[in-house]
């Protein structure tokens, strides 16, 4: 699957990101929210010619890249733990790409995809996810979140009450749903996975889910 940015290298108070080099695009914008279901608010873009990196990241602890067809954006989550953002630096991050023109015009944002903490990038135990999936009246309409990298053993629960609305879900864009009714979970174990495709049918739907890295560290 195509990403729109890769995490190169995630540590404590560091995040390294590559994105490649779009035609038409001078700011490469990333927007943040401290879970899926949040308002994204722009924290940083960087320049196709310069990238961006936060003052407070020490260029010594970075890994050269040959980049020349990418952008390259580094960050330390810390520095935006208040205002807008209020990220953890040990815990979950979501950031979504925006492109933006040589008119300063920013385009469409794209996958809302999770950035895990340092200490989970191991794989040493289970990602839980949990937050709200929006009503949608086919997959077409559903939320699309892309997880770190390519996980297994996924369980997802409804987590609305008995009577409530259902869940669907899919691990593929415009791919065959599962429907989940409320206070159920369901369990997903063939293969890999690297997205998932969330929608509440006839309403807003909470859920869990959890999951394994599919090649731990």
């Amino acid at each position: 699957m195509d990403r729109e940015f890769t995490v190169v290298r995630r540590r404590a108070n560091l995040v390294d990101i590559l994105t490649p080099k779009r035609t038409g695009v001078q700011g490469y914008r990333l927007k943040a929210a401290a879970n899926f279901d949040l308002t994204f608010n722009t924290m940083i873009t960087g320049d196709i010619g310069t990238g961006h990196l936060d003052a407070s990241v020490d260029t010594r602890v970075l890994t050269p890249l040959n980049n020349r067809d990418r952008v390259r954006l580094v960050f330390d989550p810390a520095n935006y733990s208040g205002g807008p953002w209020n990220l953890v630096d040990t815990d979950h991050i979501w950031l979504q790409f925006f492109p933006v023109d040589f008119a300063g015009a920013e385009g469409s944002g794209g996958v809302r995809t999770l950035v895990l903490p340092d200490d989970e990038e191991k794989g040493q135990g289970r990602v839980i996810i949990r937050g709200s999936a929006p009503n949608g009246a086919s997959v077409a309409n559903s939320l699309q979140l892309n997880l770190p990298f390519k996980m297994r053993n996924v369980y997802i629960r409804n987590n609305e009450a008995s009577g409530g609305d259902e869940l669907a879900v899919a691990s593929r864009p415009g791919g065959a749903e599962r429907l989940i009714a409320p206070q159920e979970e369901a369990e997903f174990f063939e293969g890999g996975t690297e997205l998932l495709m969330v929608r509440g049918v006839g309403g807003a739907v909470n859920f869990t889910a959890s999951m394994t890295h599919l090649l731990p560290l």
